[in-house]
């Protein structure tokens, strides 16, 4: 059993030499064999396989992200893109509220920071696939420049970080299509707001489903209002519906806001005329907005202008 003993002491060694990055990949490659010899049955595998490319690509980027700011022009390159980056995602939240209520959002502040902060992992999402893009890039045109270069005799240390340079750049350029697909998935788990329904290795349990019970829940469905249905995100080259433009309609979102905005922070009592369930939000000092709980609302919720009608109330002026 020396062979064994001599092996396991290799082992050790070489598990010492690796980084944080290097040692998650070595276990998803690991992960990979063990999921293709169970012949592709074990799918709690690749759940630890998601968890480790995730902690392996944080950080990769996270050193990048170092390495910029230990300098003055990095660190200026970065304010700058956070500086952008917020006011992009503020505009864009913005937007999305004034789309909901039909008003401008500055009255409901609260409700735009709630869909900002609602919005920003997806808007996290599409920056990590730039920041991956860029780094399959850059790791190429490295990879590149180590095979030119050693057939000349030109020895690039400088290309040559750590243990292992040319089997880690191999293993993070073999990954790197699952962890977009991965990314993929998280995104459209997300935005359709069923992670559940997620499914990237096998075909979705909604597609088994038997004509005749498909006919059933369709006749059912043009009884009642009609809903809009959630948005659906197809990768890799399929259309995106649900998306309009560059801002997103989620629709759990929307729900999520508007819930918020009905239960927190419009008014339940208000010296302007209220109806039943009516909420009110103050939009100047003849005007009001009147948010009335409605089913037959996509979001729950329904929206309108109407005046004060306070007696004790400034009267508008009337037009000549």
């Amino acid at each position: 059993m020396q062979w064994l003993s001599d092996w396991r002491q290799r082992g050790g060694q070489i598990w010492q030499q690796l980084d944080l990055s290097q040692r998650c990949y070595l276990i998803s490659a690991l992960l990979v064999l063990a999921w293709l010899l169970s012949f592709n049955s074990q799918y709690w595998l690749l759940g630890l396989l998601g968890v480790s490319l995730f902690i392996a690509v944080v950080n990769d980027i996270w050193q990048g992200f170092l390495r910029i700011w230990h300098s003055l022009p990095g660190k200026a390159f970065i304010l700058v893109c956070y500086a952008v980056l917020a006011n992009f995602c503020f505009a864009l939240a913005d937007s999305s509220v004034n789309n909901l209520i039909g008003v401008r959002p500055e009255v409901v502040p609260f409700s735009v920071n709630l869909t900002l902060m609602l919005l920003a992992p997806f808007w996290s999402f599409l920056l990590a696939f730039v920041l991956l893009s860029a780094y399959l890039v850059l790791h190429s045109i490295k990879l590149m420049l180590l095979v030119m270069l050693r057939p000349l005799g030109v020895r690039s240390h400088h290309l040559q970080d750590g243990s292992y340079p040319k089997l880690s750049l191999a293993a993070r350029l073999c990954f790197l299509p699952l962890i977009f697909t991965y990314m993929g998935a998280a995104m459209t788990g997300y935005v359709t707001g069923d992670t559940a329904a997620i499914d990237i290795f096998r075909e979705p349990a909604a597609a088994q489903v038997q004509p005749e019970e498909a006919a059933a829940a369709q006749a059912d469905e043009t009884e009642v209002v009609p809903k809009q249905a959630d948005p659906q995100v197809k990768m890799f080259g399929g259309e995106i519906s649900g998306l309009s433009g560059i801002n997103p309609e989620v629709r759990w979102i929307n729900r999520s806001v508007a819930w918020f905005l009905y239960q927190i922070e419009s008014l339940s009592k208000s010296q302007c005329l209220m109806q039943g369930a009516e909420h009110l939000v103050h939009l100047n000092d003849y005007e009001v907005l009147v948010i009335t709980p409605d089913a037959k609302q996509p979001y729950g919720y329904q929206y309108q202008v109407r005046a004060c009608g306070s007696a004790t109330g400034p009267v508008p002026r009337a037009s000549h």
